[in-house]
């Protein structure tokens, strides 16, 4: 008997750490939670939707991106340019359950924020010429869901 609680118990606990979020708590709740978990797909569907168009406006906006990129003359008189874009194909996105009734679905952004840098012997050539990666700079955001939209 003490054999087989340790094999219940072991099963669990690789079932709970081993799926992801979602699928463990459908193991643990059964199918009476199957109308949730289809509510939490279409936030998570919504989320994703909302988080590419965010995406869009960064990239649009920010103060460096590829149509306001910074150049700036180096000390051996060549240029340099510099811009930031985030890929919308690198989004990662996650929504949960919140306890408030107010605010009853909060999501997690997290993407990469690339930047790019271009040499040249003039301003224009190095705006014509071939970016390179130089830095990644990691960015989590939060999300809540009021009132119909994600704020």
């Amino acid at each position: 008997m003490k054999t087989i609680n340790r094999l219940i118990l072991f099963l669990t606990l690789f079932l709970l750490l081993a799926l992801p979020a979602g699928a463990a708590r459908t193991v643990a709740k059964g199918a009476a939670d199957s109308a949730s978990d289809q509510q939490l797909t279409l936030k998570y569907n919504d989320f994703m939707q909302f988080a590419r168009n965010k995406v869009k406006d960064l990239n649009r906006n920010h103060k460096f991106s590829r149509s306001r990129m910074q150049i700036s003359k180096q000390p051996d008189g060549t240029y340099r340019a510099l811009y930031h874009q985030i890929e919308n194909s690198e989004l990662v996105g996650t929504v949960r359950r919140s306890s408030s009734k107010s605010v009853p679905f909060v999501g997690i952004l997290s993407y990469q924020e690339q930047v790019f840098e271009s040499y040249g012997k003039t301003p224009e050539a190095c705006k014509q010429g071939d970016f390179s990666l130089i830095s990644i700079i990691p960015n989590k955001h939060i999300f809540s869901y009021k009132k119909g939209l994600w704020n």
